[in-house]
């Protein structure tokens, strides 16, 4: 658990159709185990205060610790509705990805602080992106060299 708090951080996966269910299907075959990771799915032409609804019913049962809202895309629906939510134990880290995920669940039970554990998540998801072409030879004209 977090040095700051004795409360485990807990999570929420809010995107665009099923992707939340999908990352966290795919980050508990990848673990072996059960994550304790809610999803809200937005469906296209969904009503929004169905959403608002669902985050404040998750904010209300987990007020006592730190939260982390993960959305797929900023700008998106998921991350502009949970402008109103952020505070300073509350941070949304839009644009996850799988192993931006993977950092989180691998990283929050260690005792450092909730802001250094939002910053290793950034970085786990940005490096977590890499050019495969960049590893097999340098590009030429849209080639790779020989």
């Amino acid at each position: 658990m977090n040095q700051k708090t004795a409360k485990p951080i807990r999570s929420l996966l809010i995107t665009h159709g099923q992707l939340g269910l999908e990352l966290k299907d795919i980050a508990e075959k990848i673990l072996e185990r059960n994550l304790d990771i809610e999803t809200i799915s937005i469906l296209w032409g969904e009503d929004g205060s169905r959403i608002l609804s669902k985050i404040e019913a998750f904010m209300k049962r987990h007020s006592d610790g730190p939260i982390v809202i993960f959305t797929d895309m900023f700008g998106g629906s998921p991350s502009n509705v949970c402008f109103p939510f952020i505070s300073p134990d509350v941070e949304v880290i839009t644009g996850i990805n799988l192993p931006g995920l993977l950092k989180f669940l691998t990283y929050r039970e260690k005792e450092i602080p909730f802001t250094e554990l939002v910053q290793i998540i950034r970085k786990g998801a940005i490096d977590g992106i890499n050019v495969m072409g960049e590893y097999l030879g340098e590009k030429s004209h849209g080639r790779r060299k020989s």
